[in-house]
């Protein structure tokens, strides 16, 4: 685990055991939107190391799917702008991925509730968090 991995890893299992929002980098609470089942729910299609390591992050530990490509070291293989579009709307990036596209309802149907799965804010930490990935 490299060195950031590991202080995300530690800064994580701190907030688990505090519950201290407040002293989190968006990155980390980018990681925790990307673990948790009713926001981002990365984990479920995506092997993520530093989740997968960090102790007390609902979602993160045993639960990692493997449908999509691992997520470590996306960072080296795509810029801000491109990792913010994959969150926002994969679809425009790869046609036919079945990514689903968290930041918009534009070709979607029958979305309940009807607004997109994550607010700009939360894209901007899940992409924070997705740019420590190298």
């Amino acid at each position: 685990m490299s060195g950031t991995h590991l202080r995300l890893a530690m800064l994580l299992c701190l907030w688990a055991s505090t519950g201290t929002a407040q002293t989190l980098s968006d990155a980390e609470q980018g990681l925790r939107i990307m673990a948790n089942r009713q926001q981002g729910n990365c984990v479920t299609c995506h092997q993520v190391s530093v989740l997968r390591d960090a102790k007390g992050i609902d979602g993160a530990a045993g639960k990692q799917g493997d449908f999509g490509p691992s997520l470590d070291g996306v960072a080296t293989r795509y810029n801000a702008t491109q990792l913010r579009q994959w969150v926002m709307d994969a679809r425009l990036l790869k046609p036919n991925t079945l990514m689903p596209p968290f930041g918009t309802l534009e070709g979607t149907t029958q979305a309940n509730p009807a607004r997109p799965m994550l607010t700009p804010e939360e894209i901007d930490k899940v992409t924070a968090a997705l740019a420590t990935l190298r």
